[in-house]
């Protein structure tokens, strides 16, 4: 049969042993959620910036839309540019040449 200080031994060694567990999993487990939490915040971070851009382009989108639909002025600049129309009365000038071969050049 086993002494007092024997037994006193062996739940010490016990005690200790459930406490060194303990404080590995912890420190397991602590480890793993440090690693999520900074994959969170990259993660955040990056759908901050895909915010930004997002409200951006909306902005921008929100613009035209009020362009378009109050300013006579800009669609009618929208319209000789991008369509290429000129109104009646109005001479145009094309120039052959000098544009063809700064564009080839750029390329």
């Amino acid at each position: 049969m086993k002494s007092n200080k024997e037994k006193s031994l062996d739940i010490k060694f016990i005690v200790g042993a459930v406490f060194v567990f303990l404080f590995a999993l912890i420190i397991f487990f602590s480890l793993r959620g440090m690693v999520k939490v900074y994959r969170l915040r990259s993660e955040q971070q990056s759908l901050n910036k895909n915010i930004a851009e997002i409200k951006k382009s909306n902005k921008k989108i929100n613009n035209e839309i009020y362009e378009l639909t109050y300013n006579k002025q800009y669609i009618a600049n929208l319209a000789r540019e991008k369509l290429n129309m000129i109104k009646s009365g109005e001479i145009v000038f094309k120039f052959i040449g000098k544009n063809k071969n700064k564009k080839a050049k750029k390329k």
